[in-house]
Formats: structure tokens, C-alpha cells, sequence
């Protein structure tokens, strides 16, 4: 697997990750006295290894790049009925959320402390720039549209149409995929589907129009069996898939696009840094970092046994550049 630049994990067992997490390691800041320590509130579902991941990529940010330390305090939502009277009680600096179920339940608690969204859509990244709340920020885990079409773009497949699945009241969402595959000069076709029934209409209208799926989001098909018949079906018409997440690559995906959590959480503090230093640029943020990922059997299946990933990223990230200079 190739990928744009990334931080390794260090050495650390998860045992020892996990034990870290819990404790706030004290001693990492007892070793910095005069170390400024910032405190969090992170609320999420419950434990994960992707939300350890994600804090570790945080704490170390922070202490190594940045000299702060880090107390944070682990709530979880879905085993603690008493989260909302901790948040409010709380004198941490600010509310960490993890995932977007734990976004809207802090925000019905109107806090009064900056929050800072993790893991959260980026449909939710799109309606926060188009309606601002105050002491309000975001970093989704999801990659931006841009970068799907110029990976399309990069595949430099001749007259391919590319298909996206929505529903029908999803008009402003359409919009955006058509501006961008105008941009990049991308034959395309949005097919409207009702993904409660069975998947044959979407399959139907995928091999009747289409040489590639988009699927960017899990908004349409999330992981389940509607969406695994879906991508053995894409194959089988020899439609190439490129998907959101590893899992899709093992389901029937040619190419998938991400970001660890690791990253997000050396993004995040980044911006706590901003917001601690009132130098914040953007508000609302999609990855800095992706990770572009191969299924090499199916891509040799459907006759791209040659592909490179690194010039595949290379590509995008080039395109990319171009786009937002033509938008300044």
C-alpha cells in the first residue's frame, strides 16, 4: 500500500496505549512543570481503537510539536447516562465529540465551551460553512469531493461516466457532484435510488449507464448486505467501485480513499493550537492527509493490473493545487 505522508505509530503496545489513554498519563505532563496543559471533555459512543488511534495522534501532536500537555477526560454516551451533567459541570477548555450522533447530542446542551467535532459527515462540514455556529469546529474523517473526481480524473479512463446514488430529495447535493465533474471535464450521472428496497433497481441502472461508482459516503448504502450485493454486482458488470474505507476494498471496491485517525487527531491539534493562539483559517475541515488503497485482484480483473498508487496520488494532489488556485 502506498500513501501520502504519514506519521508512524510509535512502538507503544495497546495495552500500554489504552492504560495511557485512561490515566491522562500524568506523567508525561509531571515531567513539564511549566508545560500549559489543556483539558478536554471527549464524548463519544463508546471505546474504540479508532477513537485511541485518534487521541494518541492528538496527545502526541500536542506534546511534541506543539510543548502543550493533555488532560482529557473520556465520556461515552451510550453507557453514561449522566454525560450531559458532567459536560455542564465541566471546567475542561473544550468538548471533544467523536462521531455524529455525539455532535447533536452536545449541541441540544448549548455549552458554553468551544466544541470540537470529530469523525463527524462531511454533508455536516457543508451545512456548517453554509450556517456558522459560534465556538463551533469541525474535522471530518471523510474525504472532500474534490479529491474523489481528481482521483477519477488520474484514472484517465476515456469517456467513462461516473454514477453516484441519491435520493430523491437530495437536489443540493446532486448540484455539488455536477459542478465538480464539470470542472474536471468527467462524463456523469446521478441516479436517484430508494435504498430501503431491494438493490436490484441501483444495480440496473449502474451497469446500463456507468463504467465507475462513486462511493464517497455511506449517506445511500452504510456497510450491510444491500450494500456487499451492490459492489459483487459492480463486478460482475465490470463496473470499477471506489469506495470510502479498507472495508470496501475486501467487499468488491477497486480503489478506496481515507484518512487514519491517527492524522485526524494530529489535525485536531493542530487547531487547538489556532483557536489558542486565535489563528484560526478554517473553521470547518476536511482531511489534510488521505491514504489511497488497492484491491490489486480486482483491478487486475478489470484491466488495471499496471496501476501505481504513488503516481495515482501524486496526480490528485496536483489537481488539487490547481483547483484551489483557480478559486482564489
Amino acid at each position: 500500500m502506498e500513501k501520502s505522508p504519514l506519521k508512524p505509530l510509535p512502538w507503544l503496545s495497546t495495552a500500554a496505549l489504552i492504560f495511557c489513554l485512561l490515566l491522562q498519563c500524568p506523567s508525561a505532563v509531571a515531567e513539564h512543570p511549566s508545560r500549559k496543559v489543556i483539558s478536554v471533555d471527549v464524548l463519544g459512543p463508546y471505546s474504540s481503537s479508532q477513537e485511541q488511534e485518534l487521541l494518541f495522534g492528538l496527545r502526541q501532536a500536542m506534546e511534541q510539536k506543539y510543548d502543550l500537555g493533555l488532560k482529557q477526560n473520556l465520556l461515552f454516551w451510550q453507557k453514561q447516562h449522566n454525560w450531559a451533567s458532567y459536560i455542564n459541570n465541566s471546567e475542561a477548555d473544550y468538548i471533544i465529540t467523536v462521531g455524529q450522533e455525539a455532535l447533536e447530542l452536545v449541541l441540544q446542551e448549548r455549552p458554553s465551551r468551544p466544541v470540537i467535532a470529530l469523525m463527524n459527515t462531511a454533508d455536516s462540514i457543508e451545512l456548517l460553512r453554509q450556517n456558522p455556529h459560534d465556538n463551533l469546529y469541525a474535522i471530518t474523517h471523510e474525504q472532500p469531493l474534490l479529491r474523489y473526481f481528481a482521483l477519477i480524473k488520474s484514472l484517465n479512463i476515456y469517456q467513462a461516466q461516473t454514477a453516484t446514488f441519491f435520493r430523491q430529495n437530495d437536489s443540493h447535493m446532486k448540484s455539488r457532484y455536477q459542478q465538480m465533474a464539470r470542472f474536471f471535464n468527467l462524463p456523469y450521472k446521478s441516479l436517484m435510488v430508494e435504498p430501503k428496497l431491494k438493490t436490484l433497481d441501483a444495480i440496473n441502472q449502474l451497469k446500463s449507464c456507468c463504467r465507475i461508482m462513486l462511493h464517497d459516503t455511506d449517506r445511500i448504502y452504510p456497510p450491510g448486505r444491500s450494500r456487499k450485493s451492490l459492489l459483487y454486482n459492480s463486478y460482475r458488470h465490470r463496473v470499477v467501485v471506489i469506495g470510502n474505507s479498507p472495508s470496501m476494498l475486501q467487499e468488491g471496491a477497486m480503489l478506496a480513499l481515507f484518512s487514519k485517525p491517527y492524522t485526524i487527531g494530529e489535525q485536531t491539534a493542530d487547531l487547538i493550537y489556532q483557536i489558542e493562539n486565535g489563528q484560526v483559517k478554517e473553521r470547518y475541515q476536511y482531511p489534510n492527509t488521505f491514504v489511497l488503497d488497492a484491491n490489486r485482484r480486482i483491478a487486475g480483473l478489470l484491466g488495471f493490473s499496471e496501476l501505481t498508487l504513488g503516481e495515482l496520488i501524486g496526480q490528485i494532489e496536483m489537481l488539487e493545487n490547481v483547483y484551489y488556485e483557480m478559486e482564489q
